[in-house]
């Protein structure tokens, strides 16, 4: 276990360590970000493990918040000759996408794997646990990774993420090949290569997101958006996660009664709600803005829907749920890793009714089709006659 790993804050060490790691078989890869101590979450930490074709580690945390260009790190992340390992790699690979433009190919994320191989417990200390009898010290898991300087105790939790990836890599694997899900789990890593950070929502359409908005009417959910907008100006001003200025209940109590004066606005809202209190002055002028503005409320963006089931539908759907759970069981993994429901309620609507009617099923993977093909359509054809 390494006893202390230095950040690597400055061009020269970060160029040498690129070009030593280009040579590397396999790299281990986790990252640490800011979203509970920031406005705009962003990484702050790149952790990595790289082993050479001798089977020798070197471990080296990155710091982007020093390192203006880190564009030399992209070709690596990007060779098809080194597999990039990761657990539960979609958040890494969307944040350093929208951070850094990086794609990461090829990928093999753990915590998929232990899922396929059917581990009932598969986050990273689980399966440090399962496999090497080691607990991982959590407790920095939500301190703020952008505060400099960084204790050395900091820098051993940060680097254990990566620390273990390789040990783990090399006994999945096998476990997989020995399951006969080494396709499954290759196709599955396609799909997590193509990810892309989702499309920036309009402001009315985060606001519609809030939990409890639905319930509001035109003109509450129009002084909730002017609410809204003053949040996110004090939160970039302050630097600070919105949720840590005003959360979200206490706005959609003020949305709901609309308070006007100082004393009403107390009387609305908790004691100590910054809203009632520092903020007091902001969130009178947005309920003032929001009422008296006479925009119309853009509709909500058409959903995308997966088709409305017929009764009968509706019972093939029940039949191929009790073949997937069944079929997990049997297995020994998550419904998921079998089909996830969206994909049983396009074979439903869909109704295929053999191998090549099936493949054209929205979202279905050859794996299923190989693996599981013939038993749907038997569930299929058996709900028929």
């Amino acid at each position: 276990m390494p006893e202390t790993t230095p950040l690597i804050a400055e061009e020269a060490p970060f160029i040498a360590l690129v070009e030593r790691f280009a040579s590397c078989r396999e790299l281990a890869i986790d990252t640490e970000a800011n979203s509970l101590h920031a406005y705009r979450e962003q990484v702050c930490l790149i952790q990595m493990t790289a082993r050479f074709e001798d089977g020798s580690l070197e471990h080296a945390i990155v710091d982007p918040l020093a390192i203006n260009d880190l564009s030399p790190l992209g070709p690596i992340l990007a060779d098809p000759s080194i597999l990039k390992i990761l657990h539960g790699s979609s958040y890494d690979i969307l944040c350093l996408r929208r951070d850094f433009d990086f794609r990461l190919s090829p990928v093999f994320d753990t915590m998929v794997a232990a899922q396929l191989v059917g581990l009932d417990r598969f986050g990273l200390a689980d399966l440090v646990r399962h496999y090497f009898e080691v607990n991982l010290d959590k407790r920095f898991q939500k301190c703020n990774w952008g505060a400099r300087p960084l204790s050395d105790e900091q820098r051993l939790y940060a680097i254990l993420d990566t620390y273990y990836l390789h040990g783990l890599y090399d006994r999945l694997r096998v476990e997989l090949a020995e399951r006969g899900r080494s396709d499954q789990m290759a196709e599955e890593m396609e799909l997590l290569e193509r990810l892309e950070p989702p499309a920036p929502l309009r402001d009315i359409d985060r606001v519609r997101r809030m939990k409890g908005a639905s319930r509001l009417n035109d003109a509450q959910l129009k002084v909730l958006l002017w609410l809204w907008r003053t949040r996110e100006r004090l939160a970039e001003g302050m630097g600070r996660a919105t949720f840590k200025v005003i959360s979200n209940q206490d706005l959609l109590l003020l949305a709901c009664d609309q308070p006007t004066t100082k004393s009403a606005l107390r009387a609305t809202l908790p004691p100590r709600s910054p809203a009632a209190n520092r903020f007091a002055k902001e969130i009178l002028a947005a309920i003032a803005d929001g009422q008296s503005d006479d925009t119309p409320i853009p509709a909500p963006p058409a959903r995308e829907s997966n088709g409305r089931l017929t009764r009968s539908q509706e019972r093939c759907l029940t039949r191929l749920k009790e073949w997937r759970n069944h079929t997990a069981k049997e297995e020994g993994v998550p419904p998921g890793m079998v089909a996830n429901n969206d994909l049983l309620h396009h074979i439903a609507l869909a109704e295929p009714a053999d191998h090549d009617a099936l493949a054209k099923v929205t979202a279905i993977r050859r794996w299923q089709l190989k693996r599981h093909g013939e038993a749907i359509l038997k569930v299929l054809h058996d709900g028929r006659e």
